[in-house]
């Protein structure tokens, strides 16, 4: 494929899928922001903020990479996922303690820390679902379960072992716009279930960490963002501006960056 026409796909895909200013050149990426201080995870939300983790604190950045606030686990225990879907909503889990917490837009806690071994469950990966829902999974009986806003059972999985051929141990859970599951594990691949909790397929990627974007997996390889498609499977090739990041964040034409170094840089991304 000529490098005009890779060029032409990337727009087409920008306008109909990704809807964000990815281009292949190196060109393209604008460091906006590099912010020092180490970080274990990284992720945005809808509106382009950044979230920051290590260990057992979580700040919040804007696109220009100026803190704006901070929150702190020590209570709750070590931070093992942040779930930044809904930005009013955002869920702070802590394995270690099976406990999760609800921060608003201010990562400001919107009620008690809620124990989940309380309604029976041993969880290993929690995500939010839509209408202010989440999903955990549980390694006991290795079967995911949805819980509503109100924090009743509404839908579970069968066990899902029984649609790989090895043990399963997913690293993390996360849901998509549309609705779909994607439990993520290394030696199986990303497993992808509707929002009934029914297995639909596997997407074929082995990764430990990946960033959902509308419809989109991302994930790095090398010097590569790799992209694929969650219902038709299609993927495309984007070169990073750096090699050996650890992961890979874009929402509202920025892509915010953790190093092998652990630090955080923000990207803008040119649109053609």
């Amino acid at each position: 494929m000529s490098f005009t026409l890779l060029r032409i796909v990337l727009y087409c895909l920008f306008i109909l899928e990704i809807k964000t200013g990815m281009a292949q050149s190196l060109s393209d990426f604008t460091v906006i922001a590099e912010i020092d201080k180490k970080a274990t995870f990284i992720t945005m939300d809808k509106l382009g903020y950044v979230y920051a983790c290590n260990g057992t604190t979580l700040d919040k950045y804007n696109e220009q990479g100026e803190l704006l606030f901070s929150y702190s686990a020590l209570s709750t225990g070590r931070i093992s996922f942040i779930d930044t879907y809904n930005p009013l909503k955002i869920i702070v889990f802590s394995k270690d303690f099976m406990r999760l917490a609800f921060l608003d837009n201010k990562l400001t806690a919107q009620e008690n820390a809620y124990l989940l071994s309380d309604i029976s469950l041993f969880p290993t990966c929690v995500c939010t679902s839509y209408d202010n829902g989440f999903w955990v999974y549980d390694e006991s009986v290795k079967q995911l379960f949805r819980y509503d806003a109100q924090h009743k059972l509404s839908n579970k999985s069968q066990d899902i072992t029984y649609f790989t051929e090895k043990e399963v141990n997913p690293s993390f859970i996360k849901e998509s716009v549309s609705g779909f599951l994607l439990v993520n594990d290394v030696e199986n691949g990303i497993l992808v279930f509707d929002h009934f909790g029914t297995y639909l397929k596997t997407i074929p990627v082995y990764t430990d960490y990946f960033y959902v974007m509308n419809n989109q997996i991302l994930y790095v390889q090398g010097d590569t963002l790799k992209t694929i498609n969650i219902q038709n499977l299609q993927q495309m090739n984007i070169l990073l501006p750096e090699k050996d990041l650890q992961q890979v964040c874009i929402e509202n034409k920025r892509m915010t960056t953790l190093t092998k170094e652990n630090t955080i840089k923000i990207y803008g991304i040119k649109k053609e």
